[in-house]
């Protein structure tokens, strides 16, 4: 039986409607961060960056969520080495300016 308030079985869906991904984004800041901080790594970081839409238009998602993480990862990996470089630099002046 149904009550006034019940919807008929053939209108309850049995799954919710699918949710369309959105486009990632293509981190090309951190491409350029990549340029600007330590060069070597901004090739591969700016290679990812521009696979992202070609990728999406084609419909691999998973593909264009994987090179825009890459591309940020080329990015903050070039900030670390910089960093790195300019702790160990630091470092060696200390040294330098100490001997004397």
């Amino acid at each position: 039986m149904t009550g006034p308030y019940e919807q008929p079985f053939s209108a309850v869906q049995p799954f919710p409607p699918a949710r369309t991904p959105t486009l990632p984004s293509s981190n090309a800041g951190w491409a350029v961060v990549a340029i600007i901080f330590f060069w070597p790594l901004a090739i591969p970081a700016f290679n990812h960056a521009l696979k992202v839409h070609p990728l999406w238009m084609m419909g691999d998602v998973q593909g264009a969520q994987h090179s825009s993480n890459r591309a940020g990862f080329f990015g903050k990996l070039s900030l670390i080495i910089f960093g790195a470089f300019i702790v160990l630099y630091l470092a060696f002046i200390g040294l330098v300016v100490s001997t004397m």
